[in-house]
């Protein structure tokens, strides 16, 4: 081969490997290093460059497309609100694809908070903060006003204050701007329940109670209350007794309680209560007659308004339920009784009312 032919074919091998350089280096992505920003706070994402290799020009795609300035830039910038994994796919003129990945991670101050509106009874308590707040993430807590909380530096202070109020968490951590957020703790004053004045009565009388301000009601002791769970109770103790009534707010949240002193003048004196409800509600089924138990040797008739006896018994402890003492149901109306107290007691005589 003469010594052209050489240079010619030297050439051509040249050129050849010149035109394959840009298909022989293989595709490279470059999605950048990874970030922690702060909220608020945006990035650019991809490398300098962010593709290199294969053949140009390059499409870029980059996912998910939220947050960001340009899903199909080189280099478009992030402000995602959350942590999130973005991905680059570059695809050469060749058809060639190659992707690339990045971490954007949220600086731990996005996650912190005042937590949501809180409300407790009066004397009570309750936590502020967000379920996020924790120690430990290089976060510095301040919590203002100071009044009322057990720890105003800590990520979830017990707060125990008289007053409605607004506590405002202030959280700084180096590198972003402090975080500041509000919270409403509200204060539910209890219901002003009144048990009314002491009063006195005889032994074997009833004396009905009246409660107020609330609208649920407890009364304690029960055992010689009828109606214990409204605000109107009769009681009938038979020594002095301090009742305490127990009432609830509308909503069922707070309560607060009350005293009454009824205090009891022995008497041995028979009180006659002139009407009662036999309806099965387990309240004045039976006509009561207070002290009627001093008198165990009692006889008692009761007659219609014909005169006709439908009741008669021995040694009476307020058991009638309104039937004929061969159990017969009896119609609502007025009868008339006759008690003989028994050993030179005393006869007494008048009406009764039931009704249903």
């Amino acid at each position: 081969m003469s010594a052209v032919l050489k240079r010619k074919y030297l050439f051509s091998i040249i050129f050849l490997l010149y035109s394959c350089f840009p298909l022989c280096a293989q595709l490279s992505v470059d999605a950048g290093p990874d970030y922690i920003i702060c909220p608020g706070e945006s990035v650019f994402l991809g490398g300098a460059p962010s593709a290199s290799g294969g053949l140009a020009p390059y499409t870029y795609s980059w996912s998910p497309a939220g947050g960001l300035s340009n899903a199909s830039n080189s280099n478009p910038s992030a402000s995602p609100d959350d942590f999130v994994l973005y991905t680059l796919t570059v695809t050469d003129d060749t058809g060639a694809v190659q992707t690339d990945a990045v971490n954007i991670t949220m600086s731990y101050i996005a996650y912190v908070n005042a937590g949501a509106p809180t409300d407790y009874c009066l004397k009570g308590s309750s936590v502020i903060g967000g379920l996020n707040n924790v120690s430990g993430q290089g976060i510095d807590y301040l919590w203002s006003p100071t009044a009322g909380l057990d720890d105003p530096t800590a990520p979830r202070p017990t707060v125990d204050t008289s007053q409605t109020a607004v506590y405002t968490l202030t959280a700084t951590i180096v590198g972003c701007a402090p975080k500041i957020d509000s919270v409403v703790v509200t204060v539910i004053q209890p219901p002003p329940i009144n048990a009314g004045s002491d009063t006195t009565i005889k032994e074997g009388e009833r004396v009905t109670l009246h409660a107020s301000g609330g609208f649920f009601y407890d009364w304690t002791p029960s055992w010689n209350l009828v109606y214990s769970t409204t605000g109107d109770p009769d009681a009938e103790p038979v020594t002095a007794t301090t009742y305490y009534v127990y009432g609830m707010d509308a909503a069922r949240r707070c309560f607060a309680y009350d005293t009454i002193n009824v205090f009891v003048e022995p008497s041995n004196d028979v009180v006659y209560y002139n009407t009662f409800t036999p309806n099965g509600d387990g309240n004045n089924d039976t006509w009561y007659i207070g002290n009627i138990q001093k008198y165990p040797r009692n006889r008692l008739e009761i007659y219609n308004r014909n005169g006709k006896l439908v009741y008669k018994i021995s040694g009476y402890l307020n058991t009638w339920d309104g039937k004929t003492f061969l159990g017969e149901e009896l119609p609502p109306a007025t009868y008339f009784y006759i008690m003989d107290l028994g050993e030179g007691a005393g006869k007494f005589h008048g009406t009764v009312t039931m009704v249903k």
